[in-house]
């Protein structure tokens, strides 16, 4: 049985975690406010194991949200505490808890300035482009997935769950990433409808979507007195017509922030700012102008509690105050006829509702009350919640910096807003962020590549304590016999390509008493990556295909975490694939030298 219908009620326990109360429950995984050490944290919980009925891959998802996170340390974007896996497979992954308000809550809220929201922008900018150094992009950038934090006002980037990285398996079948139709950039749409009929056509997210995605929560918070609200809106990303300037919409929006942000939303990804340092210092430069525009509430408390109108039209809040209704209605209705008209010309470019998952929860979110009971979990999992070290080798500091190779190049810092013109994005490529990562991270990772040896890893405590007193196998002491993808037959010679996932599979046959008793057949090793090492051996191959298990559900005992590797010898190899028997032996090991 799967999670996906549990609701934990409170005081469950899970490997320690103390469950207090459901705080959100999405498509993808449900979280929960838990405690440890009386400290509180949020779990997230994937709805589905690995190789359950998974069509949104929620496994693979959160496997993969932790292995992005593992990566990053910054403070304006969300800590991993821990991670594990329930008694039934399920992977959970606990996180700083961030008690604060959605962007949008804290704009309705708090009232802020102009220089107020660009202080929170400049912040996430930078975490932006830190983000984007090393590879990865969020790809669900929206007012939901950043919170302010009460205490101090900090903002923080939440919900990886669609994020990816330049190694990682696309885990969606349809021409878009996953996402917010709302925030996409329109090249996505254009993409949708060129492609319509391509099945396999998949759409290469850039550095610049983030950019409109960014830009789109700007114009919302400057725009909508309040943006928590259902409710129609202008449409932001329509593939020819822009959205009226938001100076427009709200003349209390200074220009240059309202051109700024013009230029985020434009339809052309060569005209937004090149990447996300140059936008971070364009949004710095604003930041530093004392004008009396920036210090004032973007909407005045008094306009957003006056009530939506009763048939059609822009809500009250949107009305400028100490000048007639009338005047502003005559705007928007001038900037609307441009908007159809440059409709009718694109009548053939309208995009294709594209699909997008349900919405992930966020940690602030009100708790829905749990309403089925469980039993409690038992997990085997590493705990992070102290200040213990995140990283092998780590005495509980931060991951130390790591040199990228990135393809996107900052503007000089003298002139940032000449970068836009003329300037073709490109998605950055993940750099070497592999060394010291917890197993389970490196292999959802896809580290290392192809063309170099597996990276050295030391098993994780929990992963050994299971194989020595759960499965009583002798570490680094003995080996067992398994077909390496159970999709292929035991005497196929088939060819691996690096970076696959397989399944191992101990078959029918064995013999040995040992192998009976701790390993016997029907065996299965999970979480199974393939690496390459192109390199002749000393008996003359011309390479090795390596094959690393993280995980292994041995008949009769829950799954478990575990450190399995299989070493053969290839018989040929070619571009990134090397061919190899399906048979062969593994071993537990403690770490790879």
């Amino acid at each position: 049985m799967t999670l996906n219908l549990i609701r934990l009620p409170s005081g469950t326990v899970i490997d320690g975690w103390h469950v207090v109360k459901e705080l959100g429950n999405g498509g993808f995984a449900v979280v929960y406010l838990v405690e440890k050490n009386g400290k509180p944290h949020a779990l997230k919980l994937a709805r589905h194991r690995d190789a359950s009925g998974d069509e949104k891959k929620t496994h693979a998802r959160v496997v993969q949200e932790l292995a992005i996170l593992l990566t990053l340390s910054h403070p304006n974007i969300v800590s991993p505490r821990g991670f594990g896996y329930a008694e039934t497979g399920n992977v959970f992954l606990v996180l700083d808890y961030v008690d604060g308000w959605t962007l949008g809550e804290w704009k309705e809220r708090k009232h802020p300035t102009a220089h107020e929201i660009l202080s929170v922008f400049v912040k996430l900018a930078s975490a932006l482009a830190y983000m984007h150094s090393k590879g990865i992009l969020h790809r669900d950038l929206k007012l939901e997935n950043v919170l302010i934090r009460k205490s101090d006002g900090e903002p923080v980037i939440i919900d990886y769950s669609c994020a990816t990285h330049g190694h990682a398996d696309e885990l969606t079948d349809e021409g878009l990433p996953p996402g917010t139709d709302r925030f996409r950039a329109p090249e996505q749409f254009r993409f949708l409808r060129a492609h319509l009929d391509e099945h396999r056509a998949r759409y290469a997210f850039q550095v610049a979507d983030e950019i409109f995605a960014l830009g789109a929560m700007l114009y919302e918070l400057l725009t909508d007195a309040r943006p928590t609200q259902h409710r129609d809106r202008f449409t932001l990303n329509h593939p020819i017509a822009a959205p009226l300037a938001a100076r427009v919409v709200n003349p209390r929006v200074p220009a240059a922030l309202s051109d700024l942000v013009e230029s985020m939303l434009s339809r052309d990804p060569t005209r937004r700012p090149v990447d996300t340092e140059v936008l971070r210092r364009e949004l710095a430069e604003l930041l530093e102008d004392p004008g009396a525009d920036y210090t004032a509430p973007v909407h005045p408390p008094s306009e957003q509690r006056q009530p939506e109108p009763a048939e059609g039209g822009a809500p009250a809040a949107l009305a400028p105050k100490g000048k007639p209704r009338s005047l502003r209605l005559g705007q928007l209705a001038a900037g609307a006829a441009v908007v159809v008209l440059a409709a009718v010309v694109a009548l053939w470019n309208v995009p294709q509702e594209a699909p997008t998952p349900p919405a992930e929860p966020h940690v602030a979110a009100r708790a829905v009350p749990p309403n089925v009971p469980s039993a409690p979990l038992k997990t085997v999992s590493p705990d992070m919640s102290a200040p213990a070290p995140m990283f092998p080798g780590d005495a509980g500091t931060a991951p130390a910096a790591v040199q990228e190779d990135v393809s996107v190049k900052t503007q000089r810092p003298e002139a940032p807003k000449q970068a836009r013109a003329g300037r073709a994005q490109t998605a950055p490529t993940l750099p070497d962020v592999c060394k010291g990562l917890p197993l389970v991270a490196a292999l959802a990772m896809g580290c290392p590549g192809v063309q170099v040896r597996p990276e050295p890893f030391t098993c994780p405590a929990g992963a050994q304590e299971a194989m020595r007193d759960e499965l009583h196998w002798r570490v680094d002491g003995e080996r067992f016999q398994l077909v390496i993808d159970d999709r292929k037959g035991r005497e196929e010679d088939p060819w691996f390509p690096a970076g696959a996932d397989v399944v191992g599979v101990v078959p029918k046959g064995v013999t040995d008493p040992r192998h009976l008793q701790v390993a016997p057949p029907g065996t299965r090793f999970l979480g199974g990556k393939v690496y390459l090492i192109p390199e002749k051996t000393r008996d003359g191959d011309p390479g090795r295909v390596v094959v690393k298990y993280d995980r292994v559900k041995v008949p009769g005992k829950d799954e478990l975490p575990v450190c399995f590797v299989v070493d053969l010898p290839a018989e040929a190899v070619k571009d990134t694939a090397a061919k190899s028997r399906n048979w062969g032996t593994g071993k537990p090991v403690s770490e790879w030298p």
